[in-house]
């Protein structure tokens, strides 16, 4: 603490009287006295029409001022002398301390400026710059803004409390539909169990009874005729079905229940995730990297394909030879999150009548599982050779659809973009290839996936940090795929376009 004391002492011989901080570009009036040079501006003139020394009372010319270097390079050693005193060896609560003192005057915050939204200490709260201003108690500031956390924190587990309570109810409710389906299947099974085991029995005293018939003489068994019809009728042997018709309709109900749960719970679960962990961000397109055969929008946020190449001038950051585009925005950090939607002439119409099919086939499969003679299925050499032209021709069919298709994804801003690329992750491009023929993530070789929905509306996720690129359907919130890769420059949206007819909007 002795040490301290000369400290202390310089510090008062360097600080203006006016505005009771460290001199700053520090000058000298007649009378020899030392101020800030901003301060001896607001020196008001005297009755007499000259300015008075604000010490000595005596007046002075302003243009007599003249700066003294020494003493403001005197300022300036003492500033740091005194921080690097705080950081002197076995100091380590002083260095401490010293993170939550003035920068300027290295004295405790005890004020907080709320016209400058600054912590102050005593100095700083009396000096020319805070005077004017309304500065309070750190604690007192701090109130608010703690009580508007602790509200937030209320107000979160509420809603997470609302939403357990809300989920756990329609838990309840759907285990005790399944108990109840389960008491009615088990019911049903003991029922028809009792049911066919008295129909055993009885067909076994018939069958007792006939075998006694026949061992009869002929005369004596033909007197009973017509009473023997009349005992053993045709068609009255019973034969039940094991799950009765309104508690298979009801398991399936149950079943379409299931599904709409996991759906709705697919898309909750996305939907939070999206909205608290990822930013949606909006981007465009960069015109300067598209390809001649694309043509965007004057929004820059819609691009289509061209079978011309539609531009005279090559310009550096464009495709070439590839359909290809870039985001005009690009992500060095973060999470961040955008649409990419799939606009396809006939897409919902086949979507609809390939559904329309699907449910047609298995009815007919039901109705006719267990019947025919098991021959009408039969190949013959002929037709297993129209077969063969079939499967080639639907393979061709298939090799076209896939020549014709889009990528969606992102890319690196030092992406090769001249001549055949093979866009890969190697090269720096994490994409999704959509076609009608399928899906595949433009992995080497390409996986081709299987979502349980065609998406026409994709959405891209990166997480630049946790190196992540996923892939989701945007309307059921559905996992298409994750790209993995530790990502080391900036990241663009990238779109591939070679389909006519097909659209490429970005969203929102």
């Amino acid at each position: 603490m002795a040490a301290l004391a000369p400290l202390r002492s310089l510090e008062e011989e360097v600080t203006c009287s006016i505005c009771l901080d460290y001199l700053r570009d520090p000058v000298t009036i007649d009378c020899g006295h030392v101020f800030c040079r901003s301060c001896t501006t607001d020196v008001r003139p005297a009755s007499g029409g000259r300015p008075v020394c604000p010490l000595c009372k005596k007046p002075f010319k302003k243009e007599n001022i003249r700066p003294v270097w020494q003493l403001a390079s005197l300022v300036e050693n003492i500033e740091r002398l005194k921080v690097d005193k705080g950081r002197q060896p076995g100091e380590a609560a002083r260095e401490q301390l010293d993170t939550r003192l003035c920068e300027r005057h290295h004295e405790k915050l005890h004020y907080y400026c709320e016209d400058d939204g600054k912590l102050l200490c005593v100095m700083c709260r009396e000096s020319r710059e805070h005077r004017p201003h309304s500065a309070v108690l750190v604690e007192k500031a701090a109130q608010p803004h703690r009580k508007k956390l602790q509200d937030q924190r209320q107000c979160i587990v509420a809603e997470f409390e609302q939403g357990h309570q809300f989920l756990r109810e329609r838990e309840q409710r759907l285990l005790d539909q399944l108990a109840k389906l389960e008491q009615e299947l088990t019911e049903g099974r003991e029922k028809y169990k009792t049911r066919g085991v008295g129909e055993l029995a009885r067909l076994a005293l018939v069958i007792s009874e006939l075998e006694g018939k026949a061992q009869q003489p002929a005369a004596e068994l033909m007197q009973d005729t017509r009473d023997f019809l009349n005992r053993y009728p045709r068609k009255k042997f019973w034969i039940g079905k094991p799950i009765a018709r309104v508690v298979k309709k009801r398991t399936g109900e149950f079943s379409d229940r299931l599904l709409s749960l996991q759906r709705g719970l697919r898309e909750f679960q996305g939907k939070l995730l999206r909205d608290l962990e990822y930013k949606t961000v909006s981007v465009t397109l960069d015109p300067q990297s598209a390809s001649g055969y694309l043509q965007l929008s004057e929004d820059w946020k819609c691009v289509t394909y061209s079978g011309l190449y539609q531009r005279a001038y090559l310009h550096p950051q464009q495709f070439d030879c590839e359909p290809g585009v870039l985001g005009s925005k690009g992500f060095t950090w973060g999470k961040v999150y955008w649409e990419v939607e799939v606009e396809r002439e006939g897409w919902s119409e086949d979507e609809e009548e390939g559904d329309e099919e699907e449910e047609g086939e298995e009815e007919e499969e039901e109705e006719e599982a267990g019947y025919g003679d098991g021959y009408d299925d039969w190949e013959t050499d002929e037709d297993e050779e129209s077969l063969g032209d079939e499967e080639e021709e639907e393979e061709a069919a298939e090799e076209e659809e896939v020549l014709e298709s889009c990528m969606v994804g992102v890319a690196r801003d030092s992406v090769k973009r001249k001549g055949d690329l093979s866009l890969r992750p190697e090269d720096g491009v994490w994409a999704l290839r959509l076609s009608s023929a399928g899906i595949w993530a433009n992995t080497s070789p390409e996986a081709e996936l299987f979502p349980a929905l065609r998406p026409r509306r994709v959405g891209i996720a990166l997480d630049y940090e946790g190196g992540t690129v996923t892939f989701t359907n945007a309307e059921s919130q559905e996992l298409i795929y994750t790209f993995t890769a530790t990502f080391t420059r900036r990241l663009l949206p990238f779109l591939w376009l070679k389909w006519p007819g097909t659209r490429l909007l970005l969203r929102p």
